[in-house]
């Protein structure tokens, strides 16, 4: 009786997902448009099952299916609201105006209309490079979808409902990998920050191809959480179908997937297992495709360098570096007023950093922008400054003596080690470097998750002590921003810099103050022997 009421319960989830699909799109006939989409659901509700059975085997978790069903609802919610409402509240460019948030999902889906709607073969968008998508991969997955499902008619929520799909299975993912290192109530909390984060969101209810990526990755890592754990088979199948889907997507990352597991296997010393050897083989055939489409879509470009791939990659890094900080100091008044007191050796460490802090809370707070914008970069700034508290403390607790070699030392390195290169790579841009950052995602939320445990489990107070630097520098930021605006009174740059480092001090030097006096309490509490 329960599984029939639990198939009862998926069959009128998916006849549900279709009906309010169909209702909000208004192209084409009524029952072809319906019907694409009850097929996709369809597909969709399978992928959720298997990955239910997959993840959660001790039995049914209501904390983990809330989560589940949220992420869904607000990722399909969100493409829905932005169809409606773009072409209303949003900017009059070609891509809003249609519906798109993403200019790169515009172009990429108009692209996957076309190659669907003409003879072509459908594994020419594999082959044949366009500036859509320079990998091809979810250009061919879309057209895949409008081929069989809606060949005439352009449905553009056929590929929002896929990638909400497969954003919110990065739920399941990371709350298995992270209750693996970290326990229950850490994976709970990172389950639900995924479900939760502005950028997934925005990102899953996009015809964007971070959600499949950060997806994969996710998936990678769970599987070797359970290799690790003592289930070579189910964990190396999820490491190659995790690295498989990054590569398809964008060989790049796929490299980067296949790399993250084996450099977790090296730093906590798993390489000398007998058990586990020929996986690391597996990893490595996978690492060496990926490496060659890389190269491959990399040659391919017109402005590319010829020579080694260390050139190629150098090429690659450098000129989205300069490019970015040219844009970066165009746009930004503060951060010109920074390089004209500053020598220019200093320019691309100082645009680093400043990426790091994207989206910046105070500058979404302040900033003209037009309504629906400024509410998105407001709520985006705000997923990234309420993770950032707990991602500055990790280092300080993964790095103790005992725990150097631990997975989540190397979570940390992983994390701002990707979000460094992600910075350096797209300077201050908020939505490139943001986009790379989030694909890692499911490591930053473990790493956070983990934090919050080893804090809570500690009884250490330094993590709400970081958290009260990280508003303090918020709200100093925030007056500058204020008075450049709103001509509210402020200090000059250099004045709240100078105000921030104050700042810093006093809290550091209050902190010390608070530990002197805490661990004289506990001795003064400590009875004589």
């Amino acid at each position: 009786m329960r599984r029939v009421r639990a198939w009862l319960l998926w069959g009128v989830g998916v006849l549900a997902v279709a009906t309010t699909l169909k209702a909000f799109d208004h192209r084409g006939p009524l029952v072809p448009g319906w019907l694409a989409y009850l097929v996709l659901s369809g597909v969709c509700a399978g992928l959720m099952w298997l990955a239910w059975r997959s993840v959660a085997r001790d039995g049914f978790d209501r904390g983990l299916a809330a989560a589940l069903i949220a992420a869904f609802a607000l990722r399909l919610g969100v493409g829905i609201a932005m169809l409606q409402l773009l072409p209303v509240y949003g900017y009059d460019t070609r891509h809003q105006q249609a519906g798109y948030f993403f200019p790169d999902a515009y172009e990429r889906d108009l692209d996957a209309q076309m190659l669907a709607a003409s003879d072509r073969p459908l594994l020419t968008a594999l082959t044949d490079r366009t500036v859509s998508d320079q990998y091809g991969g979810l250009l061919f997955i879309s057209a895949t979808v409008y081929r069989l499902l809606s060949p005439e008619v352009s449905h553009p929520l056929l590929i929002v409902l896929l990638a909400a799909t497969v954003s919110s299975l990065g739920v399941l993912f990371t709350w298995g990998f992270s209750g693996m290192i970290a326990g229950h109530r850490a994976a709970a909390l990172a389950a639900w920050l995924v479900a939760l984060y502005p950028d997934s969101i925005l990102l899953g209810a996009s015809q964007m191809r971070e959600p499949f990526v950060a997806t994969g990755l996710a998936l990678a890592l769970y599987g070797y959480a359970r290799l690790r754990l003592g289930a070579p088979r189910p964990g190396v199948a999820a490491i190659g179908l995790g690295t498989f889907v990054g590569m398809l997507i964008s060989p790049p990352y796929g490299l980067l997937i296949a790399g993250a597991v084996f450099l977790a296997w090296i730093w906590e010393g798993w390489a000398d297992s007998r058990r586990t050897a020929w996986a690391l083989g597996l990893l490595a055939v996978g690492a060496l495709a990926a490496l060659a489409l890389t190269i491959r879509a990399w040659a391919s470009i017109s402005s590319a360098p010829e020579g080694s791939l260390l050139n190629l990659f150098s090429w690659w890094l450098s000129s989205g570096a300069r490019y970015q900080l040219y844009v970066l100091e165009r746009g930004s008044g503060m951060v010109q007023a920074l390089f004209q007191r500053t020598p220019e050796w200093a320019h691309m460490p100082m645009a680093t950093a400043y990426g790091l802090l994207r989206p910046f809370l105070p500058a979404a707070l302040t900033e003209p922008a037009a309504p629906l914008a400024q509410t998105i970069q407001i709520f985006r700034s705000l997923g990234w400054v309420s993770l950032l508290p707990f991602l500055i403390y990790a280092p300080f607790a993964a790095f103790r003596r005992s725990d150097r070699g631990s997975l989540p030392a190397f979570l940390v390195l992983l994390v701002w080690g990707t979000a460094i290169l992600a910075s350096y790579r797209a300077g201050g841009d908020d939505w490139d470097n943001v986009r790379y950052r989030t694909v890692f995602l499911v490591a930053q939320v473990a790493l956070a998750s983990w934090a919050w445990a080893r804090a809570r489990r500690s009884g250490s107070p330094w993590l709400g002590r970081i958290g009260v630097l990280v508003g303090g520098i918020m709200l100093l930021f925030l007056q500058w921003y204020a008075g450049r605006y709103f001509g509210t009174p402020r200090l000059e740059l250099w004045g709240t810099l100078g105000a921030v480092g104050v700042f810093l001090l006093l809290w550091l030097a209050g902190s010390l103050l608070l530990d002197r006096s805490r661990r004289r309490r506990l001795t003064s509490h400590t009875p004589g022997v």
